[in-house]
Parts: C-alpha cells; structure tokens; sequence
C-alpha cells in the first residue's frame, strides 16, 4: 500500500511540474521583480518545526524538556502520517498538552516573540504585513497540491495553507522544508542507516542509505514541485528555502558526525531542487534562491556514550570537555529546543538563518 502511495505522489509530482511549467508563461509572464520599499512589505512563511519556531511558549519562553510529550508531534512508521499542528510553536496559540493535529496560529503569527528566523526577518526589515503558516511536523508531501487518500492522510494536508499563500500574493515568502529526516529523529526511517560494524559505526555506507532515503521520499522532485506550485500562482513573491543546521540530540541513532552528513545530504537536495527551479526558464524562474548558513565546528566535541542494547542502536550526547552542551556542531553558540529533543534551533540559531536570509534578499535587491 505504501509503495502504491510513493507511485501515486511521484506521478503527481510530476504531472503537476509539466503543467505549471507549461502555462507559467503564459499566465504569469513578467520582467525583472521590481524592489520593495519597506513601508509596504508583506511576507509569508511556510514549512516545519523550524520555520514554526518549534520549542517555545505563547510568551516566547524555551519550554523545558519535560513538555517533549506534550508538543512533540508524533510520526508513524516511515513518517508518511504524522500528527502536524501548531501546539508548542512561536507562531501558535496552543501550548502543551493541547490536540496534537491542532492548527490555531496566533493572532501576529509569533511576529512580537521573534523567535522565529522568518518573523525575525519580518521585525528587521519593519514588514508591515506578516504571517508564518509553518507547521511543525508537516512533510513535503502534505504541502502538495494532493488529493486526500484515507490510506496516505497526510498527503496534501497542509496545501490549503500554501493557497492562502498565493491568494495573498506577498513579496516575500520563507520557508524551511524537506527536513523530515532530520526532524524526525530519534525516530524515524534515518535510524535504518545507523547500521553497526563491530563495535564501530559504518562510515561508508551511511551518506548512500541517507541518499537512499531521500531519493524514496522524492525529496528534491516535491521541493521542485512546492516551488513551481507557488511561483506559478503568485505574481510578485520572491521565495527563499534555507536549509538546515546539523541536529545536535542528547539521545539519537546518530552519532554527530552522522547528524552532520545527514544535514548536508538534506541541504544538497534543497540546494540541486532551487537550482533546477531556477533553470526551468519559466518567467517566474529568478523569483527563487536558497539560505545557506554557515556552521562552525566547535573544538570541544562532547563525550558520546552508547546507549544500553535493549533499546537497540542509540547514542547519548553529555556535556563536552570544554562546558558546551548538544553536539559538535554549533552556530554562534546556539543550541536547540529542549523539547524538539535537538532538532530545532533555539533563538540564536534561527537568528543564524535570519540574518542569512536578510543578507540574500539585499544582495538580490528583494528589500
């Protein structure tokens, strides 16, 4: 039955990038996107737990770890079906222990909490329309224009959210997705490529299964599809997609060299999907770039100790030799949300990516 599910998304998929490429001429031919003045800007944001600002509380306080169950969002099997909503996120009304498919966004969408890379972006550049439609736990696949399937529920689930999107024709338009693997952790299809080798981790093999994985999900044919979707309805939006910082969890199947490969193998398929998007030769085909961030190692790796055998393959993260927490990785000393279990940034990485993202759009001379 899943199998049937992949074949039925991939041929829409498909489908749908033929269509919106052959009219997009003619239904939104344009030349260059003219330059915003801030006093009118209008922005959007879509996506997951990143871009939702995953982790904090209606007054923007970091919720503690032990609220993990009640915000996280739950993943089933491959994570073809998961419970997507907005509880225990920035741009949400709903904290903890409220309904975990619950969508209530927040009357500024999180805009005053900033703690959000897209509503940091919106306060910076003084954006005077702004809502963040993220929803933590959704997938590519429910932000495609799907038709529902009781067997594949999540497929499309979100894509009304996209609509309102374009209804609204922003200039501007943010978005984190693709990330599934990464967000889904510590469970989740990634755990499959943990595999042991004696007492060592496999290195060879682990970037293939990873490239495996997202090759089966179609990763970069749905952003492409997401991507076309949205420049092709909209007039005037200019969309950028970030990409996502190497996941730093206390407890995962992943050791942290392999959260790094795993970000970077995601990033690459963001990075080839708006490249491709890019090149279409659609009229709308320069309205589109990517946030690439930049990570610094930290010189004081932490201490990783394999977890017991009953609980199959697991790593446990301790405080590093130097006093750092969460991983080898860090971005200007961030860390992440107790409760994403080290898969969201907190503030200071989302700022990382907003600052980013704003160097992108002035570069382009978006704002």
């Amino acid at each position: 039955m899943r199998h049937w599910s992949i074949l039925r998304s991939a041929a829409a998929v498909a489908i749908g990038i033929a269509l919106i490429i052959s009219t997009s001429t003619v239904v939104h031919a344009q030349t260059a996107t003219p330059r915003i003045v801030p006093a009118s800007l209008r922005i959007r944001a879509f996506g997951d737990g990143v871009t939702a600002g995953f982790g904090f509380d209606s007054s923007g306080t970091v919720l503690p770890l032990s609220d993990t169950m009640l915000c996280r969002p739950q993943w089933i099997s491959d994570g073809s079906v998961t419970t997507a909503g907005t509880r225990c996120s920035s741009n949400g009304s709903n904290g903890p222990g409220s309904p975990a498919d619950e969508i209530a966004f927040s009357a500024d969408f999180g805009l005053a909490k900033k703690a959000s890379w897209a509503a940091q972006v919106a306060s910076r550049l003084n954006a005077v329309d702004f809502a963040n439609y993220a929803v933590a736990g959704s997938t590519l696949a429910s932000w495609l224009n799907l038709p529902h399937d009781d067997n594949a529920p999540a497929e499309g689930a979100q894509h009304d959210l996209l609509e309102r999107i374009e209804r609204d024709d922003p200039d501007i338009v943010l978005a984190t997705i693709g990330g599934e693997l990464l967000q889904q952790q510590p469970a989740g299809a990634v755990r499959t490529c943990a595999k042991w080798n004696g007492e060592e981790l496999d290195g060879t093999q682990f970037l293939p299964c990873v490239n495996a994985l997202l090759d089966r999900l179609l990763t970069k044919q749905r952003i492409m599809a997401i991507a076309f979707d949205l420049l092709a309805h909209t007039q005037n939006s200019k969309l950028l997609f970030a990409t996502y910082l190497p996941a730093e969890p206390q407890f995962s199947a992943l050791v942290p060299w392999q959260q790094v490969v795993l970000a970077q193998a995601i990033n690459a398929q963001i990075v080839s999907a708006v490249a491709a998007v890019a090149e279409s030769g659609a009229a709308w085909a320069q309205r589109i770039d990517v946030v690439q961030t930049a990570v610094q190692e930290d010189r004081c790796p932490p201490i990783v100790l394999r977890g017991p055998s009953f609980l199959g393959r697991n790593w446990f993260s301790l405080v590093g030799r130097c006093g750092t927490t969460l991983g080898t990785f860090v971005a200007t000393e961030g860390s992440f949300t107790p409760v994403s279990l080290g898969t969201v940034p907190d503030q200071l990485g989302q700022m990382l990516l907003s600052q980013s993202a704003e160097s992108v759009l002035r570069a382009h001379g978006w704002v």
